[in-house]
């Protein structure tokens, strides 16, 4: 009876052994499988994006392409063009104004500031040959500074001047203040055209200091 119990015991256990080792080599290929796609996406070094995020992308791709490359839906009935032909003559209009005004924009900033008659290229080439000028800058100091009229607040406007036409030649004339660490004053320009061509008639600065010194630094005037 021993030993049959123990052949019995020992038949079981073989067979023990042998389920296990079945049900590991079932198991081995898909683990290998896994470990080695695991191993292929960590050398790639890509993820693969969630299914929502996938769906998302979809979607709005969808939605891109529908603005882009979607066509208008056309007309079909009467009112429809008629409609169509007002909203395009009205965004017509609007185009040829806006370049209108633009082109009016430019053409007073052109005159304000580079034409050689415009008062602030007048004032800012007066103002230049003020500076250059070592009779004012013994009188005013360094550096010499220069602005138009003020305001009752204290701001500073454009330039004064003046456009008038004399002996048959046009003239303008333009006034603006000096300051500088000495004194201040006064500085008055005027150009004339003369056969086609804007010339300097004279320019002369004053101070405002008692008595007043005067130097002129341009006088064509006969």
């Amino acid at each position: 009876m021993f030993l049959r119990g123990e052949g019995y015991g020992a038949h079981l256990l073989m067979r023990y052994y042998f389920l296990r080792a079945t049900s590991l080599a079932k198991w081995m290929p898909s683990a290998q499988r896994c470990y080695m796609s695991s191993q292929n996406r960590e050398k790639d070094g890509q993820r693969e994006p969630p299914k929502s995020e996938v769906a998302k992308s979809g979607q709005y791709k969808s939605i891109l392409e529908e603005v882009l490359i979607k066509e208008p839906k056309k007309p079909t009935t009467t009112a429809e063009k008629v409609k169509e032909k007002a909203e395009n003559t009205f965004f017509y209009a609007v185009l040829v104004a806006s370049v209108g005004a633009l082109g009016v924009l430019c053409y007073f900033l052109f005159e304000q500031f580079f034409s050689v008659d415009s008062p602030q290229k007048i004032y800012s080439n007066a103002l230049s040959m003020i500076r250059a000028d070592d009779r004012c800058e013994e009188i005013f100091g360094n550096p010499i500074a220069g602005f138009g009229e003020e305001t009752s607040r204290g701001r500073r406007r454009h330039v004064a001047h003046q456009k008038y036409r004399k002996d048959g030649r046009d003239r303008i004339r333009v006034v603006f203040h000096l300051k500088g660490p000495r004194c201040e004053g006064l500085a008055q320009a005027e150009m004339e055209m003369v056969d086609g061509t804007w010339e300097w008639r004279f320019l002369l600065v004053q101070t405002r200091e008692r008595p007043s010194r005067t130097c002129i630094l341009i006088d064509n005037r006969v």
